[in-house]
């Protein structure tokens, strides 16, 4: 069924959910790029922490590489690390509401079409 012919509560309730199925998706996607970086951050972490001594590595800046003692590198790292965790959390939690959100817009919607009389097959 195309959507022009659904009565208007029906497509102003669909496109509501489509909305937030979208900005799920785009949180979802965040996470997992965040994710990803403290994972790298915590193997690098566990690299740096396994060298002796102070000594000097290099990091890259850009395009090109900075050389720095390995405690202020290990200092940055953890810095990115706890700011990678709040993002992570606060992206989890935007994800929780809009799962609700979405599992009740799917619930009326259903009681939308079931009102009208329509079926989906």
């Amino acid at each position: 069924m195309s959507q022009q012919r659904l009565p208007p509560e029906v497509q102003q309730t669909l496109a509501q959910y489509q909305t937030l199925r979208e900005n799920y998706a785009k949180i979802d996607a965040e996470l997992k790029l965040v994710e990803a970086e403290l994972t790298d951050i915590d193997n690098i972490l566990d690299t740096l922490k396994n060298i002796e001594g102070e000594t000097e590595v290099f990091k890259q800046i850009g395009h090109i590489l900075v050389k720095k003692p390995k405690n202020e590198v290990i200092k940055e790292l953890e810095e990115r690390k706890e700011i990678l965790g709040i993002k992570k959390e606060k992206y989890k939690k935007q994800l929780e509401i809009l799962e609700k959100q979405i599992n009740e817009l799917e619930k009326k919607l259903k009681d939308l079409l079931a009102k009208y009389g329509i079926t989906i097959g």
